[in-house]
């Protein structure tokens, strides 16, 4: 697996600008704070460390120096703010907002029942932590695979990729409603699945579209990243399609059944 990159480990306050909802399923939350001026946008599958308060606060309590996690864990369980990791679906210096988009299902998990509610002036904290990706050019092709909590990270690896590489995409996502477009200069083949069924498990269909793929080029790089058993399943097939398992960059976001959103 790829290594992260940080480029910031300190916990900024921020509050919410906007909620729009995009598609039936996925929600974009607009944050601002003064220290996203200070930041750079550097696409692919740039995340962060959302915290959010606890169901009691109106505001998390943030850590306050650069150990962030051993100053978590020094707090009272009761006040320690819950972590969970997005990516950056878009960063402005010049107004100092940050994008991140949620997958919406129902109050789950403590992300959910935040997203769900979430309003303008909702208090949250961010760690911006870099790319967990860096965009190869040395490749012939891109694979990505990912079910709808990846698709802010997909998008961002299309949209790095430079021109002579050419990419497919298999994208898995609840409805039809939920598929939207995504700019890339490679040459581009994006095929979305659509689960439909409300109680499937996300990433279901994805398995057997990566055995209907057939690589157009000798080197292939593939980035797979959405729910874990379908992550570990997809990995272990391009492996045994050949695909060196240097180059495939795999992240497993969330497991099935478990309210980690």
């Amino acid at each position: 697996m790829t290594q992260s990159t940080t480029t910031s480990i300190r916990a900024v306050p921020a509050r919410v600008r906007r909620v729009n909802q995009l598609s039936p399923h996925l929600t974009r939350v607009t944050l601002h704070s003064p220290a996203f001026a200070e930041l750079s946008f550097l696409g692919s599958d740039q995340y962060l460390r959302l915290l959010l308060p606890r169901a009691h606060q109106s505001e998390p309590r943030l850590p306050l120096t650069d150990r962030w996690w051993p100053d978590m864990l020094a707090m009272p369980a009761a006040e320690r703010p819950t972590l969970r990791n997005y990516t950056v679906a878009d960063l402005r210096p010049g107004t100092a907002e940050m994008d991140i988009d949620f997958v919406r299902h129902g109050d789950v998990g403590p992300a959910t029942r935040w997203v769900n509610r979430a309003a303008p002036g909702a208090a949250v904290g961010v760690i911006e932590q870099g790319l967990l990706h860096e965009v190869r050019a040395d490749v012939d092709e891109y694979l990505i695979v990912g079910d709808e909590t990846a698709l802010p990270a997909a998008a961002g690896v299309l949209l790095a990729l430079p021109r002579p590489v050419t990419a497919t995409a298999l994208l898995e996502v609840p409805a039809p409603e939920d598929q939207r477009d995504l700019p890339s200069l490679a040459t581009t083949r994006v095929r979305y699945l659509s689960r439909q069924d409300p109680h499937a498990r996300p990433g279901s269909l994805l398995a057997d579209a990566v055995r209907d793929w057939r690589p157009s080029g000798d080197r292939v790089v593939a980035w797979v990243a959405g729910e874990q058993s379908m992550v570990k399943a997809v990995r272990r097939i391009l492996v045994r399609a050949g695909v060196p398992k240097a180059d495939i960059c795999f992240h497993g976001y969330f497991k099935f059944g478990s309210a980690q959103y």
